[in-house]
């Protein structure tokens, strides 16, 4: 008998709902079907305000939480009829909702996810498992990334040493492989959030495609050098951040270049920082990495892909080398987690948290 999960997120690019419905056991992850859905125009906006401006009343979160819920289960329901798969035969979803915001550090640490796993279980039908980061933090860990779990399960290879960087609104790393036996992961910082949202402001344009746009600017070598300068670039590991941090008020710090600097220029100066974080990340480390590995929707940007294989002096391969796809790698992941929450799996995070014990990580709603 077939073990059903479905993996359901929105990233922190706020670009889409992905669900993706696999079988998982103990030796294979196999992906039967995935629907890719766009949000209302209403819920767009709202998220990226609410991110933006890291402000909101309890009408607006509230309101949002259940719309999101409402369009998380929409996506279920197209999901699972492209499958032909009956409900009754999945067993759990593994939500991890939108962040909204995420605090790793201080006295009061603290992440909030929205997307009522409730309304998701009342509507669909189905047991939602949610909450993967609380826990961890409530250890003493980052809450993210949770990333390593998943790349060492499908990338691992015990003869090389791999890195595996998820370049989503936020770039995060994992070292995986023969000098690994616990792998080790971390955010590194921007990746799409900081030039989505530059070419957005100054094209209307959801993204860089191609980095196009990027291409036709000039580096502005000051302007980097005072960016890769930021704290959080040389906090020490376990670390983790989000929109919270990077996003357009960052920007501030560096104003008396940015008047100097055309936004073009801004723009290339931007991807470059992406890649020349990453590449730093990855001379830093003990062990030599053999084989990169780049997934999420920055690896779709060529000119950041060529950027990061020319400073880190590294051939970058992607993950349909192992016979997935690098799209869903982080679907895989929240299926993968309900997987071993519903089984009541206990996982060790401090090689890449800072967690103290393992943990259940999730919390189970019943429908």
């Amino acid at each position: 008998m077939s073990n059903y999960y479905i993996g359901l997120l929105s990233g922190t690019s706020v670009d889409s709902i992905d669900a993706a419905l696999m079988t998982i056991d103990e030796d294979n992850i196999d992906i039967v079907c995935t629907h890719e859905q766009n949000f209302s125009a209403q819920l767009k906006s709202e998220l990226q305000n609410i991110i933006k401006s890291q402000s909101i009343t309890l009408e607006q979160l509230s309101n949002t939480d259940s719309l999101l819920a409402f369009e998380f289960s929409q996506a279920i329901d197209i999901l699972i009829s492209k499958s032909n798969i009956t409900k009754s035969k999945i067993i759990a979803i593994g939500s991890h909702g939108q962040t909204i915001y995420h605090q790793p550090n201080g006295n009061h640490t603290n992440t909030i996810q929205i997307g009522s796993a409730h309304m998701i279980a009342a509507i669909t039908g189905i047991k939602v498992v949610n909450n993967f980061r609380n826990l961890d933090m409530a250890y003493g860990g980052q809450g993210a990334p949770l990333a390593p779990l998943i790349h060492k399960r499908l990338f691992a290879n015990n003869d090389k040493n791999t890195a595996v960087i998820n370049l989503g609104g936020i770039a995060n790393i994992s070292f995986i492989g023969k000098d690994y036996p616990h792998p080790i992961g971390f955010d590194v910082g921007p990746a799409n959030c900081l030039i989505d949202e530059w070419i957005h402001i100054h094209k209307n344009l959801d993204f860089d495609e191609a980095g196009n746009w990027a291409k036709q600017g000039q580096l502005n070598k000051t302007l980097l050098s005072q960016m890769l300068n930021d704290d959080f670039f040389h906090k020490p590991v376990p670390k983790s951040t989000g929109r919270e941090y990077f996003n357009h008020h960052w920007y501030d710090n560096f104003i008396e270049q940015f008047k100097l600097t055309q936004a073009n220029d801004i723009q290339t100066t931007l991807t470059h920082l992406v890649a020349a974080s990453i590449a730093n990340t990855i001379k830093l480390q003990q062990y030599k990495v053999d084989e990169m590995i780049l997934i999420g929707g920055g690896a779709k940007n060529s000119y950041l892909v060529n950027l990061i294989s020319q400073y880190s002096s590294l051939n970058v391969t992607n993950a349909n080398n192992y016979g997935y796809d690098g799209d869903w790698i982080e679907a895989i992941l929240f299926a993968f987690l309900a997987y071993k929450r519903i089984n009541n799996t206990t996982l060790d995070l401090n090689s890449f948290t800072g967690s103290s014990k393992p943990i259940l990580i999730g919390d189970i709603v019943e429908c």
